[in-house]
Protein backbone atom coordinates (compact mmCIF):
# COMPACT_ATOMS: atom_id res chain seq x y z
CA UNK A 1 0.00 0.00 0.00
CA UNK A 2 1.16 3.65 -1.03
CA UNK A 3 2.40 5.85 2.24
CA UNK A 4 -1.50 8.14 0.62
CA UNK A 5 -3.12 5.01 0.90
CA UNK A 6 -1.97 3.87 4.22
CA UNK A 7 -2.56 7.64 5.23
CA UNK A 8 -6.37 7.27 3.99
CA UNK A 9 -6.69 4.36 5.56
CA UNK A 10 -5.64 5.39 9.02
CA UNK A 11 -7.68 9.06 8.08
CA UNK A 12 -10.98 6.31 7.60
CA UNK A 13 -10.51 4.41 10.65
CA UNK A 14 -10.40 7.16 13.21
CA UNK A 15 -13.19 8.85 11.62
CA UNK A 16 -15.09 5.62 12.23
CA UNK A 17 -13.46 5.73 15.45
CA UNK A 18 -14.97 9.20 16.44
CA UNK A 19 -18.17 8.71 14.51
CA UNK A 20 -18.89 5.08 16.64
CA UNK A 21 -17.94 7.39 20.26
CA UNK A 22 -20.05 10.17 18.67
CA UNK A 23 -22.93 8.11 18.01
CA UNK A 24 -23.20 6.49 21.34
CA UNK A 25 -22.07 9.88 23.54
CA UNK A 26 -22.48 13.04 21.96
CA UNK A 27 -26.03 13.05 19.86
CA UNK A 28 -27.07 16.41 19.48
CA UNK A 29 -30.70 17.45 19.50
CA UNK A 30 -31.05 20.87 18.37
CA UNK A 31 -30.88 21.92 14.33
CA UNK A 32 -29.52 24.57 13.31
CA UNK A 33 -31.99 25.05 10.88
CA UNK A 34 -34.55 26.05 13.94
CA UNK A 35 -31.64 28.05 16.18
CA UNK A 36 -31.33 30.33 12.55
CA UNK A 37 -34.08 29.82 10.26
CA UNK A 38 -33.32 30.10 6.69
CA UNK A 39 -35.24 32.22 4.04
CA UNK A 40 -36.56 29.90 1.00
CA UNK A 41 -33.92 29.71 -1.64
CA UNK A 42 -35.94 31.95 -4.07
CA UNK A 43 -35.14 34.91 -1.39
CA UNK A 44 -31.09 34.25 -2.92
CA UNK A 45 -31.67 33.91 -6.67
CA UNK A 46 -32.62 37.19 -8.01
CA UNK A 47 -34.45 37.58 -11.27
CA UNK A 48 -31.95 40.00 -12.18
CA UNK A 49 -28.88 41.48 -11.58
CA UNK A 50 -26.18 43.44 -13.30
CA UNK A 51 -26.21 41.85 -17.27
CA UNK A 52 -28.05 38.68 -16.00
CA UNK A 53 -31.25 37.95 -16.10
CA UNK A 54 -33.82 34.59 -15.27
CA UNK A 55 -34.75 33.46 -18.84
CA UNK A 56 -38.33 32.14 -18.19
CA UNK A 57 -37.98 30.01 -21.42
CA UNK A 58 -34.84 27.87 -20.55
CA UNK A 59 -34.51 25.30 -18.03
CA UNK A 60 -32.29 22.51 -17.00
CA UNK A 61 -31.88 18.67 -18.25
CA UNK A 62 -34.99 17.00 -16.35
CA UNK A 63 -33.47 14.37 -13.93
CA UNK A 64 -34.88 11.14 -14.52
CA UNK A 65 -37.69 9.73 -12.52
CA UNK A 66 -35.37 7.49 -10.18
CA UNK A 67 -32.90 10.18 -9.73
CA UNK A 68 -35.39 13.06 -9.11
CA UNK A 69 -36.87 11.02 -6.46
CA UNK A 70 -33.00 10.21 -4.97
CA UNK A 71 -32.56 14.20 -4.78
CA UNK A 72 -35.90 15.09 -3.36
CA UNK A 73 -35.38 11.97 -0.51
CA UNK A 74 -31.99 13.89 0.19
CA UNK A 75 -32.97 17.22 -0.03
CA UNK A 76 -35.45 19.77 1.82
CA UNK A 77 -35.67 22.33 -0.80
CA UNK A 78 -33.92 22.86 -4.55
CA UNK A 79 -33.92 25.76 -6.33
CA UNK A 80 -33.36 25.80 -10.33
CA UNK A 81 -32.45 29.15 -12.47
CA UNK A 82 -31.22 29.42 -15.53
CA UNK A 83 -29.84 33.21 -16.37
CA UNK A 84 -28.98 34.66 -19.80
CA UNK A 85 -27.33 37.92 -20.32
CA UNK A 86 -27.34 40.55 -23.15
CA UNK A 87 -24.95 38.32 -25.34
CA UNK A 88 -27.20 35.18 -25.27
CA UNK A 89 -25.09 33.31 -23.00
CA UNK A 90 -26.57 31.16 -20.64
CA UNK A 91 -25.61 29.56 -17.05
CA UNK A 92 -28.09 27.07 -15.27
CA UNK A 93 -27.37 27.38 -11.34
CA UNK A 94 -28.94 24.90 -8.70
CA UNK A 95 -28.81 24.76 -5.11
CA UNK A 96 -29.91 21.99 -2.94
CA UNK A 97 -30.05 22.50 1.06
CA UNK A 98 -30.73 19.68 3.05
CA UNK A 99 -31.53 20.91 6.95
CA UNK A 100 -30.03 17.59 8.45
CA UNK A 101 -26.64 16.63 8.09
CA UNK A 102 -26.33 14.13 10.98
CA UNK A 103 -26.01 10.57 8.90
CA UNK A 104 -22.97 11.68 6.47
CA UNK A 105 -22.42 13.24 3.39
CA UNK A 106 -25.52 13.81 2.26
CA UNK A 107 -25.10 15.33 -1.13
CA UNK A 108 -26.38 14.27 -4.45
CA UNK A 109 -22.99 15.17 -6.00
CA UNK A 110 -23.43 16.34 -10.10
CA UNK A 111 -20.69 14.13 -11.10
CA UNK A 112 -22.97 10.89 -9.65
CA UNK A 113 -25.95 12.75 -11.03
CA UNK A 114 -24.94 13.62 -14.67
CA UNK A 115 -23.60 9.84 -15.28
CA UNK A 116 -27.10 8.85 -13.57
CA UNK A 117 -28.66 10.77 -16.73
CA UNK A 118 -26.41 9.06 -19.32
CA UNK A 119 -23.22 12.26 -19.45
CA UNK A 120 -19.97 10.87 -19.71
CA UNK A 121 -18.19 12.65 -16.93
CA UNK A 122 -14.47 13.74 -16.10
CA UNK A 123 -13.32 12.64 -12.36
CA UNK A 124 -13.83 16.14 -10.05
CA UNK A 125 -10.77 18.55 -10.43
CA UNK A 126 -9.75 20.44 -7.28
CA UNK A 127 -9.99 24.44 -7.87
CA UNK A 128 -10.34 27.70 -5.67
CA UNK A 129 -12.70 30.22 -6.94
CA UNK A 130 -11.94 33.69 -5.53
CA UNK A 131 -14.92 35.84 -4.34
CA UNK A 132 -13.17 38.93 -3.62
CA UNK A 133 -13.51 38.64 0.04
CA UNK A 134 -12.67 35.34 0.54
CA UNK A 135 -11.55 32.11 -1.75
CA UNK A 136 -13.41 29.00 -1.49
CA UNK A 137 -12.56 25.31 -2.58
CA UNK A 138 -14.63 23.97 -5.54
CA UNK A 139 -14.73 20.92 -7.80
CA UNK A 140 -14.94 21.55 -11.58
CA UNK A 141 -16.30 18.73 -13.85
CA UNK A 142 -16.16 17.74 -17.56
CA UNK A 143 -19.57 16.64 -18.52
CA UNK A 144 -20.64 15.75 -22.31
CA UNK A 145 -23.78 14.06 -23.78
CA UNK A 146 -23.43 13.60 -27.68
CA UNK A 147 -22.65 17.19 -29.11
CA UNK A 148 -23.70 18.71 -25.88
CA UNK A 149 -20.43 19.66 -23.68
CA UNK A 150 -20.91 21.22 -20.26
CA UNK A 151 -18.56 22.28 -17.90
CA UNK A 152 -20.17 21.86 -14.18
CA UNK A 153 -18.75 23.92 -11.09
CA UNK A 154 -20.10 23.04 -7.47
CA UNK A 155 -19.14 23.79 -4.14
CA UNK A 156 -20.71 22.15 -0.91
CA UNK A 157 -21.25 24.16 2.51
CA UNK A 158 -22.30 22.57 6.10
CA UNK A 159 -23.12 25.55 8.65
CA UNK A 160 -21.72 28.18 6.92
CA UNK A 161 -18.56 26.21 6.08
CA UNK A 162 -17.16 25.10 2.68
CA UNK A 163 -16.51 21.35 2.48
CA UNK A 164 -14.72 19.96 -0.45
CA UNK A 165 -14.05 16.31 0.67
CA UNK A 166 -16.17 13.75 2.67
CA UNK A 167 -13.78 13.99 5.03
CA UNK A 168 -13.97 17.23 5.90
CA UNK A 169 -17.67 17.22 5.51
CA UNK A 170 -17.23 14.79 8.25
CA UNK A 171 -14.79 16.62 10.64
CA UNK A 172 -17.44 19.96 10.18
CA UNK A 173 -20.26 17.89 11.19
CA UNK A 174 -18.46 16.89 14.33
CA UNK A 175 -17.58 20.14 15.37
CA UNK A 176 -20.81 21.62 15.23
CA UNK A 177 -22.34 18.34 17.21
CA UNK A 178 -20.08 18.69 20.19
CA UNK A 179 -21.84 22.16 20.25
CA UNK A 180 -25.03 20.24 20.64
CA UNK A 181 -25.60 21.09 16.82
CA UNK A 182 -27.08 19.57 14.02
CA UNK A 183 -25.91 21.62 10.96
CA UNK A 184 -27.90 22.04 7.83
CA UNK A 185 -25.99 22.45 4.79
CA UNK A 186 -26.28 22.90 0.77
CA UNK A 187 -24.99 21.73 -2.37
CA UNK A 188 -24.36 24.93 -4.97
CA UNK A 189 -23.93 23.90 -8.66
CA UNK A 190 -23.08 26.50 -11.75
CA UNK A 191 -22.93 24.98 -15.03
CA UNK A 192 -22.88 26.26 -18.80
CA UNK A 193 -22.52 25.28 -22.05
CA UNK A 194 -19.60 25.29 -23.70
CA UNK A 195 -17.11 23.35 -25.57
CA UNK A 196 -13.92 24.97 -23.80
CA UNK A 197 -13.88 24.15 -20.22
CA UNK A 198 -11.52 26.55 -19.07
CA UNK A 199 -13.32 29.37 -20.37
CA UNK A 200 -16.39 28.26 -19.19
CA UNK A 201 -15.38 27.86 -16.00
CA UNK A 202 -13.79 31.79 -16.19
CA UNK A 203 -17.15 33.00 -17.24
CA UNK A 204 -18.60 30.72 -14.25
CA UNK A 205 -16.74 32.25 -11.55
CA UNK A 206 -17.06 35.91 -12.79
CA UNK A 207 -21.08 35.06 -12.47
CA UNK A 208 -20.60 33.62 -9.22
CA UNK A 209 -19.12 37.27 -7.72
CA UNK A 210 -21.47 38.99 -9.31
CA UNK A 211 -23.98 36.87 -7.97
CA UNK A 212 -22.97 37.02 -4.64
CA UNK A 213 -22.55 40.84 -4.71
CA UNK A 214 -26.53 40.42 -4.80
CA UNK A 215 -27.23 38.00 -2.06
CA UNK A 216 -28.65 39.68 1.26
CA UNK A 217 -25.26 39.73 3.69
CA UNK A 218 -27.13 37.53 6.03
CA UNK A 219 -27.53 34.84 3.45
CA UNK A 220 -24.49 35.08 2.07
CA UNK A 221 -22.56 32.76 4.57
CA UNK A 222 -25.00 29.58 4.24
CA UNK A 223 -23.89 29.87 0.17
CA UNK A 224 -20.26 30.81 0.27
CA UNK A 225 -19.02 29.79 3.53
CA UNK A 226 -17.49 31.99 5.76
Amino acid sequence: MSKRGMFAAVVAALLMAVCSWFGAYAQPNTRMADLYPRSPLADVLPAAFGDWRVDETASNVELPPDVAAQVKAIYTEVADRVYVNSRGEHIMLTIAYGRDQSDGFKVHRPEVCYAAQGFSVSSPRDAMLSLGTHDIDVKHVDTQLGARKEPVTYWMVIGDHVVSTATRHKLQQIRYALDGVIADGLLVRVSSLSPEPEAAYAAQAAFVREWQMHVPQSQRGRLFGQ
